[in-house]
């Protein structure tokens, strides 16, 4: 199998249990094979984390303390070559076969630059695991029920803001959603930012693009809500900027299930 043009970023803080199942699985389904270029952000790194990092031939990025999701993401992104990122945080189990993910991820690459695209989603549209309260979200205004259809009534802005969730809930939203989601490829659909917020997990992202208007965009944030004390991009890009830009996301069949082992403090 060729290797194709992208990079493999993971950031993991603590976790090691969950980044070492996630690797495995990287390993076992062939992602690793699949890219030369892997890194492993580890902020307050220990031993442990440097040699399950060396173990599976990913460079470890050393950090010293912890700076919080955004810092970390950022970091990682710096020492990564330009082009396509892969960027994972250490949670994030790989599902698919070999076949398949090389498959998404050549059809992603080539949609991400094709269609000038702000993020490709790989997180399994099946099985995203858990938590994924944007789900419930989705489902509290757009389910076929006097409740939700006043709720769409009372605040139709907080419900198309929602509407691009509507691509893990069904199988063909583009026919729930004709005016915001756009089909494009089997199993690949389109969505503005206008109805889908920004997400961390399991991204395909140009590196550029994402440190010079998302990194920078969150930075220059006024937000005071925080994860474990530090920003961490979603919260921070939840904003009007990012809906009137309608940037252009792409939700991908996707790949990875959101698996955390063990409590890392958030």
């Amino acid at each position: 199998m060729n290797k194709l043009s992208f990079a493999i970023g993971i950031l993991s803080w603590k976790g090691y249990d969950s980044l070492e199942n996630s690797l495995y699985s990287y390993k076992k389904y062939g992602l690793s094979n699949m890219t030369n270029h892997k890194f492993i952000c580890l902020p307050e790194y220990t031993e442990e984390g440097i040699k399950i990092a060396e173990k599976y031939n990913y460079k470890p990025i050393l950090i010293n303390k912890n700076f919080g999701i955004l810092k970390g993401f950022k970091f990682l992104a710096e020492k990564m070559p330009k082009g396509p990122l892969l960027l994972l945080e250490n949670d994030l189990e790989l599902i698919e076969s070999e076949k398949e993910t090389f498959s998404q991820l050549q059809k992603s690459i080539n949609l991400l630059n094709e269609h000038k695209l702000i993020q490709v989603r790989l997180r399994s549209r099946i099985n995203p695991g858990e938590p994924f309260v944007g789900l419930g979200k989705y489902k509290n205004y757009w389910s076929d029920n006097i409740i939700s259809r006043t709720k769409r009534l009372l605040r139709p802005f907080k419900a198309r803001r929602l509407i691009g969730t509507s691509t893990y809930y069904f199988e063909e939203p583009d026919k729930i959603h004709p005016d915001f989601v756009k089909k494009i490829y089997k199993g690949f659909y389109i969505v503005p930012s206008s109805v889908l917020t920004w997400a961390n997990l399991a991204i395909l992202v140009d590196r550029d693009v994402y440190l010079e208007t998302i990194i920078k965009r969150a930075e220059q944030s006024n937000s005071q809500k925080y994860i474990n004390g530090f920003k961490n991009i979603e919260i921070e890009l939840n904003n009007s900027w990012w809906r009137n830009n309608e940037f252009k996301i792409l939700i991908a069949p996707g790949l990875f299930k959101h698996n955390r082992l063990s409590y890392r403090g958030y």
